[in-house]
């Protein structure tokens, strides 16, 4: 099967001004990392300079010389280019930080290093100091909708710069005048998810199969090796629950009654499911953000497969909240500043679905609605409240393309995240 091109590279592998801090890339397991790397050192020239630290055959060879790569990578070093060494799955390895910081400090001159790995990699790295100032942390997350329709990643760029210099008109005419995703591709995309083989083998049988290992695989393995938790069983009751409660806050008193546990406990092991990229968090958005955190945060799988189909509102904003987070990740990691995704509920309890912060300041709203094309009159006054940000209603329906003022619109979200990287 032919590759699918992936944007991460541009702005981590093949940005030069990073040289020569180590590339770390981290997400969840079965996203295409190694599929990736292999592909990226191959154009390289550097194939041979991948290493699984999962095999026995790259545990021997370092028992047997700790620098075992350096013969075939200084072969490889012709003229100017960079020789890349991969590492995949090192951070299993005991002292793994202190066995990278040996490799940086001693060759960081004449080889670059790229560090792959699961959740393992993000969450390890945060103890102790010993890889401080020597790298860089991107997130590869399953396939995008731009990437599997195979859009240009320069074209994208054009959204960074919208964003960033607030053109939102121009953002409008940007997504008129590009080419929409076939709808259904879109369809497939809403129906077998984001993550590479089932979405890739379109079989319903096949993708129900592959969820339900993937989840058992997540909860007997992830958790009960990256965790302290004991009561597997428990956290597996929890997952169960949680698809019916997408798109709603999460009552953790409601949660703990179910699951006969502590509020304390459903806090650790929802924490430990956002940390192993099994689902991820939005907390309220407010004027002094400190006080959201006390307030309770909505919940999204990374893999929006796993809410029923019948619940066709849920899977949608679920859709929608993985497009935009991974937005946010890719401003931050490009560098562009700090953004984040937040949803807005107010005393009545009128929501709108999303809201992009830059700096802790409202850049964007976003409604998520399966076929309504009128926006609600909330999210408009909130709009013009919050210094007049535009609004974004995406809609499930294909063909639909509509602005309703200088800064408010209806788009498909079909046709919108194909423009989106």
């Amino acid at each position: 099967m032919e590759f699918i091109e992936r944007y991460l590279p541009k702005w981590s592998l093949e940005k030069d001004v990073l040289a020569p801090k180590m590339i770390f890339i981290a997400g969840p397991r079965q996203s295409g990392k190694t599929t990736l790397l292999e592909n990226f050192l191959a154009k390289r020239g550097c194939s041979s300079l991948f290493f699984n630290w999962d095999t026995p055959k790259v545990k021997a060879l370092y028992r047997e010389d700790p620098t075992f790569f350096e013969s075939e990578a200084r072969s490889l070093c012709r003229g100017n280019r960079d020789v890349w060494v991969a590492l995949d799955e090192i951070h299993k390895r005991t002292k793994w930080k202190d066995i990278l910081k040996g490799y940086y400090d001693q060759f960081h001159k004449v080889f670059r290093f790229v560090i792959s790995g699961s959740a393992r990699l993000d969450l390890f790295r945060r103890t102790g100091d010993a890889l401080i100032g020597r790298y860089f942390l991107f997130h590869l997350y399953p396939f995008s909708i731009s990437e599997v329709s195979a859009k240009s990643f320069e074209k994208l760029t054009l959204w960074h710069e919208i964003i960033k210099n607030e053109n939102w008109s121009d953002l409008f005419d940007l997504i008129a005048d590009n080419k929409p995703l076939p709808y259904d591709l879109w369809q497939q995309m809403y129906e077998f998810g984001p993550f590479p083989e089932p979405l890739l083998k379109g079989d319903k049988a096949f993708s129900n199969m592959w969820h339900q290992d993937y989840l058992s695989l997540y909860l007997r393995e992830e958790i009960r090796d990256l965790t302290r938790i004991s009561d597997i069983d428990g956290v597996e009751t929890l997952v169960s629950l949680l698809p019916n409660r997408v798109g709603s806050m999460l009552s953790i008193n409601s949660l703990k009654e179910n699951l006969y546990v502590s509020h304390t406990t459903v806090t650790t092991w929802l924490d430990s499911l956002d940390k192993l990229y099994l689902i991820f968090s939005l907390q309220p958005w407010q004027r002094k953000i400190h006080k959201a955190i006390k307030k309770e945060k909505k919940y999204y799988f990374y893999d929006w497969s796993y809410i029923p189909e019948e619940n066709e509102g849920a899977r949608f904003e679920n859709m929608v909240a993985v497009g935009l987070n991974r937005l946010c990740d890719q401003l931050r990691e490009n560098g562009l500043g700090h953004y984040k995704l937040f949803f807005v509920r107010d005393l009545s309890k009128r929501e709108v679905d999303f809201l992009i912060a830059r700096e802790e300041t409202p850049v964007l709203l976003v409604e998520a609605k399966t076929n309504n094309i009128k926006i609600s009159g909330f999210a408009l006054n909130l709009a013009k409240k919050l210094d007049d940000i535009p609004i974004i209603q995406l809609n499930h329906k294909s063909g639909v393309l509509k602005k309703l003022g200088r800064n408010a619109f209806v788009i498909s979200a079909s046709h919108f995240f194909s423009d989106l990287p």
